[in-house]
Parts: structure tokens; sequence; C-alpha cells
């Protein structure tokens, strides 16, 4: 059998987009809503975490994968708000017993899932959670309680913990009057329209499940909540209109109580940092609780595989096909693995190991080595091994069977941490042109360099000044050999001086070459996103599949470490410019620990392409850093709903959508595939679409009960057979079989009408 393994390098992560339940995201110019995002209130926690946990040790500063994870959980909050019919997720609707339910739950699957390594599925899982528990103070009325009694900023007291209970107020309980009418304005005025101190929530169109009965109780509020009546009563000569209540924001057409936005989030805040240091942190071990939040990485040799940090695991049995995927993985950061497949794996079974390095824009520079001297037979359409390794800005190594030893030694090379990618291409040489050349900078913020090229008979790397600065043909100890490889590894002490640095290639065959060192200077997230989200909560959010030829998407980028100007550009995989993007622009936040672009992107160019980042460092230097992670486009939109989560032994339906912007018409074969073998039907074989029409399939899942827990990964596609396909990637939390939440931990049962008697023992100094 040929040995196929595959390995991530360097996982530098996307991050989440949008603009609105507290605001999801930084991108808040969507219908021009201001204030504090969730994920910016989960930011400042983090950091001001960082400070609690770490700020004794002498030297210590966020680093890459500090940044990375907290990206992470920011990421995960955000998207919850593309859920706009369970009420529990924010609080609404006086969902107070199963949106405290949730947290629990969600926090206990937070250790599990740490426990066991899965530090992404943990991560995702604090995300999903801090959405509910932000949502509380900008939804519920704790906030307009405490300023009723005088009582200044406090937290509501265990909320999130097991051992306490929230009870609402009875159906009939009228909490709510009617917010005055201003002419001079397009909101009310909503100033004293909450009846008591008793603890309510606002009540949002479209979630079945707590659907407001009466206009006496509250509602969420803005233009585009249907569960506010607008019967414009008037009474002693003024008019009234509507019951909104929330705190989302500071805009107030969609917030009617603004003026408490920035306290919610204050409390917001503070309620975030007390859940994550309590239910979580303190729960772990330091090792475990310091790997999830990213302050250290598991170290590991690919060549010892003794080593403790090596470990087996399955992904799982591919239907129809079979084929078990059995994986061997080394883990060098929190984001790298190596997988180790089977041969002659089913096209669609490469797609789900794209999916599973490459989803939810997870970038992964990945190595795959095959035991064999003969070339990947794989075409372009079956997502190949060599179109894996090209698409994440890796290559194929290809070696004979007595060079094992030193593969796995170039793999380490090739895998160290911290790594910031500056070069990534792959062409085709041919015997009437083999020779090929590049030119990048070195920088002073690198630490150390690696060359590396596939599929290149030799190279040559000259100076500034023109003159040879190292020859593959040299018996320079920096350099390793390994079957169709080459690689210069240079370190801290041989690395060369800062400056534009050439390199020569030879090649009469498809090679790859890449370029990465250790930097302080790194691209921690980039991704295109376009508008989503539950009506009144619009955010702009990562599109998960191939953008479309021809668009402007917005893209978001945060880059770590210090420089003075850059700028982004699309480039070819070959290295070619396509086009420089003036429109992104800079905001700089003096607390952050990376700096945010954003804007407009220029038109998706047709093909595959590169998103390139140059500019000048701290210390007048040059600088360029690449996304390793090549973008595809197509002229086939594929629409897919972002999956939150699934539970075990839970149906769930999915319906993509498709559409065909080529000029030609086209029948696209869909296919599904996933890692916990939950797919149960697709309901079409293929989708016949004239050019400008859309057609649609739906998906069934239904997860076993004894599925493993954890991250999972989905694939939904369709291939053109004359015009190119397109398919989302997709990661989740596959989440246990629901069971009733046990009471017997329970201490506090804290009824909402009893509020008032609650904030005054708070004020005493009592802690219930």
């Amino acid at each position: 059998m040929i040995g196929v393994s595959i390995f991530p390098v360097v996982g530098l992560v996307l991050s989440a987009g949008s603009a609105n339940a507290f605001i999801p995201s930084d991108l808040k110019t969507l219908m021009g809503i201001h204030g504090t995002s969730h994920m910016e209130q989960t930011r400042m926690a983090i950091r001001q975490l960082w400070e609690t946990w770490y700020g004794d040790i002498p030297g210590w500063v966020p680093t890459n994968k500090n940044v990375l994870a907290m990206e992470e959980i920011a990421e995960a909050n955000a998207l919850v708000d593309d859920d706009q019919e369970n009420g529990e997720l924010h609080f609404d609707g006086e969902s107070f017993q199963p949106g405290q339910e949730r947290l629990i739950k969600l926090s206990d699957q937070v250790v599990s899932l740490s426990s066991s390594g899965d530090y992404v599925a943990a991560r995702k899982s604090i995300g999903m959670a801090l959405h509910t528990l932000q949502d509380f103070y900008a939804h519920s009325s704790w906030v307009e309680a405490l300023n009723q009694k005088n009582a200044g900023d406090r937290i509501y007291p265990g909320l999130g913990y097991p051992n306490t209970m929230i009870y609402p107020l009875g159906p009939k309980v009228k909490t709510c009057s009617n917010c005055r009418a201003q002419a001079a304005v397009f909101c009310g005025d909503c100033d004293g329209n909450i009846k008591s101190v008793d603890l309510t929530s606002g009540y949002y169109s479209g979630e079945p499940a707590f659907k407001k009965k009466s206009s006496a109780k509250c509602s969420h509020g803005g233009p585009l909540d249907f569960s506010t009546t607008y019967d414009l009563g008037i009474i002693d000569s003024v008019l009234y209109v509507g019951q909104g209540i929330n705190k989302d924001s500071s805009t107030c057409l969609w917030s009617p109580h603004r003026v408490l936005h920035y306290q919610a989030a204050r409390l917001a805040v503070a309620a975030t940092k007390d859940w994550i240091n309590g239910r979580i942190y303190k729960r772990l071990p330091q090792n475990r609780a310091d790997l999830l939040f990213g302050k250290e990485y598991e170290n590991g040799s690919i060549s010892d595989p003794s080593a403790p940090t090596v470990y087996d695991f399955r992904i799982g049995t591919l239907q129809p096909h079979k084929r078990d995927l059995v994986a061997r993985a080394a883990v060098l950061d929190h984001k790298m693995h190596t997988v180790v497949m089977a041969d002659n794996v089913h096209e669609y079974g490469k797609a789900l190991v794209r999916a599973r390095v490459g989803g939810n824009r997870k970038l992964y520079p990945i190595q795959i080595l095959k035991r064999d001297a003969h070339e990947d037979e794989a075409s372009h359409d079956d997502y190949g091994w060599r179109e894996i390794a090209i698409a994440t800005g890796g290559h194929l190594i290809t070696f004979p069977e007595n060079e094992t030893a030193e593969a796995n030694a170039l793999l380490d090379i090739l895998s160290r941490p911290n790594h910031a990618e500056i070069l990534s291409v792959a062409a085709i040489g041919s015997e009437e042109n083999p020779d090929s050349e590049f030119i990048f900078p070195i920088d002073s913020s690198l630490k150390s360099l690696v060359i590396s090229t596939s599929g290149v008979s030799s190279f040559e790397l000259f100076n500034p000044n023109g003159s040879t600065y190292s020859s593959s043909s040299t018996k320079d100890t920096n350099i390793r050999r390994v079957g169709n490889t080459i690689a210069l590894n240079f370190t801290s002490m041989t690395i060369p001086p800062p400056g534009f640095y050439r390199i020569s290639l030879k090649s009469t065959t498809r090679y790859t070459l890449s370029i990465s060192g250790e930097s302080s200077l790194s691209i921690v997230s980039f991704y295109l996103a376009e508008a989503g989200g539950r009506p009144q909560h619009r955010a702009y959010f990562p599109i998960p599949s191939y953008p479309i030829v021809g668009e402007k998407p917005m893209v978001k980028a945060h880059i770590h470490g210090n420089f003075t100007d850059a700028k982004f550009e699309f480039r070819t995989k070959g290295g070619a410019l396509i086009a420089s993007q003036d429109t992104v622009r800079r905001e700089a936040d003096p607390e952050d620990t990376a700096t945010m672009f954003y804007g407009n992107s220029t038109a998706i160019p047709e093909g595959e392409f590169m998103a390139y980042f140059t500019g000048i460092n701290d210390d007048g230097d040059e600088f360029q850093r690449v996304v390793p992670l090549m973008l595809s486009s197509s002229k086939l939109k594929l629409t897919a709903p972002i999956i939150q989560r699934l539970t075990a032994g839970e149906p769930q339906k999915v319906t993509i959508g498709l559409t065909n912007f080529n000029s030609i018409p086209d029948t696209y074969d869909v296919f599904a595939v996933d890692s916990k073998d939950s797919i149960i039907e697709v309901t079409h074989a293929s989708v016949y679409l004239a050019p400008g029409a859309s057609g649609s399939f739906d998906v069934y899942l239904l997860p076993k009960t004894n599925s493993t827990i954890g991250m999972t990964e989905i694939v939904f596609g369709a291939k053109g057979r004359t015009t190119q396909g397109n398919m989302s990637l997709q990661r989740f939390v596959l989440e246990p079989e629901s069971k009733p939440l046990s009471y017997s931990r329970i201490k506090y049962h804290q009824y909402a009408n009893e509020t008032g008697q609650l904030i005054e023992r708070l004020k005493m100094g009592k802690k219930r």
C-alpha cells in the first residue's frame, strides 16, 4: 500500500464578521448600527483575563496563539445571531430557564471537550455560550432594575452556574407599556416603559417557542421586530407606540433602550470574565486551560512516533463508500495535526479532508507525503492530493521508502509554530523554459526562514546585490533534500539580513515553492464576507463557499505585529499581480492585539488566486505575507445555511440552493459528505440549470446517538459537468444527545418576581 499523510504546518485562523443581539461583530456599518459588538466584548474580556492569568509572568506578551484562540471564540459568538428561531439562545421572550440550562450544559461541554483535547470544538462552544450570556444584559430588564434600585453595576448572580436556576414571570403578568412616539425622530421614547422591577425580557418575532401573547409583554423592539404592536394609542394627547426594550446598540432606530447600551455592554464584559474564569478556566488542569486559551502549544516530533503528543484517531467511515480514514496525529500547535490515510480514498473523502483542514476558513499549509516515486494521477477536478497541497500552500512530497526517516525529519522543519507565510507559488515548468525566478523580501521581524520547493531539480538564492547566496548544488549544511523536495533552512543565527532576495528555480514539470519564517508580524485572519443573519441582527458573516466571479464581497483581516504602512493584493498562484485592494481600510484599536482591515474587495477574479499583504515594518523594512489558503471563485452560487450545532439523535434538514451564473446551461452532480456518518439522504443526484436559473437539493442529517461528540466537518457540493462547481465547507460542534438537566445541583431558585429583593440583598453585601 502507498502511504499518504497530510500535514498542516502553520495555522492562521480566519476570524468572523458581521454588523449587530448586541451587534454580532466588528463590521457595524451595515444599516448604520453603532455600539460595542459581541466580538468586541469577548475580546475585551479575554484580554483582561490574560492579565489576570499571565500578568505576573515576567516578559509575557500575547502571542499569535493567544490571538488565534480568542478570535475563534469571538467568531463563534457572532455566528449565533444567524439563528432567528430559538429564543433561549438570546434570552428572548422571558426564556430564563432554558437559557440558563443552555449555559450550564455548554460549560460542562467545554470542560469535556477540553479534557479530550478537542480545543477547537471547546472554543466554539465557549463562543456560543458567551453570546447567550451577553444577550442577557442587552435583552432582559436586569440593567433597568439595577438603575431603579440605585444599585450600580452588578452582574446577575449565578448566571451560567449550575447551582442557580432562574424562573420567569407568569404568562399573564404585564411587564411593559407602550413607548411614546416622537415626531422629530424615527424612534420612540421608551424610557420608563417597563412596569416594574421584576425581571423580564423582550419577545422577538420568529421565535415560535417564545411567542408574544399580549401587548402587555415587552418586545425586543426595532422596525423589523413584528412582535411589537404599533397600535398608535392616544392617551392624554400623547401618542404611544411599541413596547421595545433591547439595548443591543446605541442607535435609536434599532434599540429602544439605546441610552443603556454601554452600561449593558460593560456588565456583559464583566459577566464574560466571571463565567470564563469560574466555569471554564478554574475547572481545567493548568496545562489544558493554557492550551484552550492559546498560551501554550503541545510539542511533538513527527519523526518520534512515541512522543506523548502523537496519538491516533479515526475520522470515521464515509458513506456510501465504506472507506475508513485512519489517522495518526501529531499536535505541534493547538491547530496542527497529521493525517495518515488509506490509499485510493474516494474523491468525496478527499473533499472531506480538505474541509477538515480548510473548512470554516482555517489556514493550514498542508504537506502531503507519498512513499512513492510516481506522479499523482488525480485530475484537477477531484480534489486530489496535489490539489489539496497546492490549495493550502503546501507540497506534494514523493519519496522512496528508504527515505522515510528523512521525510519525517523534513516535516519537523516545515512544522514550526509561529511561522508566517511569505511566498506561496504553484506553477508548471517546461523543457523549453525550465527557469523561473521570484523576488521576495526578508524583513527584520523574521527570526528564522525556510525555503522549500517540490518538483524542482535545482535552485539558486541570490543576494540583493545579485551575488549568489546559496545553491542546491552545494554541500550547504542548511539544505535538506528528500525525494522530489528541497528545503533550505535558516536559523536565527544564519538567516540573511533584511533586503530583497531572488530565487531561481529549474523545473520541467509541476512545482511548488513556499517561503516562510518565524515572525511576530503575521496575518492572523483573512476572510471574505457577505450580509446575513436574522432580521434586525443583520451582519457580515464569512462566505463558507467559493465567492462568485465579478462580485465585490466584504473583506476583513487581522494583522498581528507592528508596521507603518500596508495594503492587500490579489495575485495568481504563479505570483502575478491581479489587483491591489485599495478600498481596504484600517481601523486602529489601541487596546486590540491586532490591526483590523476591512472594506469591499475589488471584483473577484475568475479562477484561483491568493491574498498577499505587503508594507513597511517599524524598522523601515519592506515586508510581505501571504494567506496560504488559495481562494477559488465560481460562477455557480451555492447557498448553504451556517450550521451552528448538531445534536446526536436529532434529525435535521439542510436545504442547499444553487444559481447558475454561467453563460451556458449545465448539469450539476450534487453530493454531501461528513465526518460523523450522519447523512442519511440527499434528495437529488443532479440538478440541471439553465443560465441564470436556480434550483436546490435537500440533505437529511441524523447523527447516531453513539457518535463521537466534538468538532465535525461537512461538505455540501455541486460539480458541474462542463463548468466549475462549488462547495461549502463547514465545521461545527456535534453535541451529545439532549437530556433533561439535573436539578440536584441547584441551591438558589431565583424567581423573576423577587428581583427587587435580590438586588436589595446584593446592595447589603450578601451574595444572594
